[in-house]
């Protein structure tokens, strides 16, 4: 609906200067040495306007450019941020159908990505699977879990490890 209205809109505003034009008796000069250019007033507005929408544009296309990089790199980092967390997605049900080696890889792919925390655990868990205690270890070393669940299970793998 709102782009009929912009249309009819446009359309009378066409017709205004249409019916505007007819009765315009005056004329403009411009002079810039050493050439005099004369043109009909609604010509120098026309003028005007074509020569505002074509700075607008400009400027808009010249701010485009300008952010380019840094939307690329927003880019690339959610492009990175979801293929590690469907990585981890993939490790964690990996783990829970007993395939330990194939969660490891996973989470290892999805910790080189992006480091979170719950891939560290899904990897120490699963290298605990297999039975390698120092590569469980070493998932654990500076892993920061203060969410309750995170650092609960955090806990569970290390009293398994003492064990």
């Amino acid at each position: 609906m709102r782009p009929v209205i912009w249309f009819l809109l446009l359309a009378a505003l066409a017709v205004a200067v249409t019916l505007l034009a007819r009765f315009d008796a005056g004329y403009v000069v411009v002079v810039l040495p050493p050439w005099r250019f004369e043109m009909s007033f609604m010509m120098a507005v026309i003028a005007l306007l074509a020569l505002f929408g074509l700075i607008y544009f400009g400027v808009r296309a010249a701010r485009l450019a300008l952010r380019l990089p840094t939307d690329v790199r927003a880019w690339q980092q959610r492009r990175r941020s979801d293929k590690a967390e469907d990585e981890l997605s993939r490790a964690i049900a990996a783990s829970l159908a007993g395939q330990p080696a194939h969660a490891l890889a996973l989470a290892e792919r999805a910790l080189t990505r992006e480091p979170l925390p719950l891939a560290a655990l899904v990897a120490a868990h699963s290298a605990l699977a297999k039975g390698d205690r120092q590569a469980a270890e070493r998932y654990l070393v500076g892993l920061r879990t203060e969410i309750g669940e995170l650092k609960d299970a955090r806990e569970a793998v290390e009293s398994r490890l003492k064990d």
